[in-house]
């Protein structure tokens, strides 16, 4: 009995580290991108923010867009909620990102892959240029939200649906 608890304790100080590890990452992140915007911070969270709603309920609200003039791409923060049981058609990216998921949970598919699911406190990467066969909130009461960061060329979608 001692070895299956010294076992269960390791498992949870592994999560425990890896849910640490992912919010020092947020935190450096957003840390970082107040450092290289114009504003401040206190100006940047006080501002109102660009938001889309797409016609499924689909809310993405960009919290931060920098622009760089010299490589003609621009990163982004975006904040994305999705309703209950709402997903995309097939589509693929143009770059790679990386996905935090702070409430719900994600339901996820590439070509030739399997389905995998990321709860609150997960993070994973989408991938460049592969299809994305499913993206959806799975959960038929609870709604999903996530962060994802990204780069793009200036003015190209993230989205693509072919």
């Amino acid at each position: 009995m001692t070895a299956s608890l010294s076992h269960a304790a390791e498992r949870a100080a592994t999560r425990i580290e890896l849910d640490l590890t992912r919010r020092l990452f947020l935190g450096g992140l957003a840390g970082s991108l107040s450092i290289f915007s114009k504003s401040s911070l206190a100006e940047q969270l006080s501002k109102e923010k660009p938001t889309t709603v797409s016609s499924e309920g689909i809310v993405r609200t960009v919290i931060e867009n920098y622009a760089n003039d010299l490589t003609g791409e621009e990163f982004k923060l975006v904040m994305t909620s999705y309703p209950p049981g709402v997903g995309l058609p097939s589509h693929h990216h143009p770059s790679v990102a990386h996905n935090y998921v702070l409430e719900g949970v994600a339901e996820s598919r590439y070509a030739r892959e399997e389905l995998k699911f990321f709860k609150a406190g997960e993070s994973y990467q989408d991938m460049a240029g592969v299809q994305h066969e499913i993206f959806r909130n799975p959960d038929r009461d609870a709604p999903l939200q996530y962060l994802i960061a990204y780069t793009v060329k200036k003015g190209q979608p993230y989205l693509i649906v072919p």
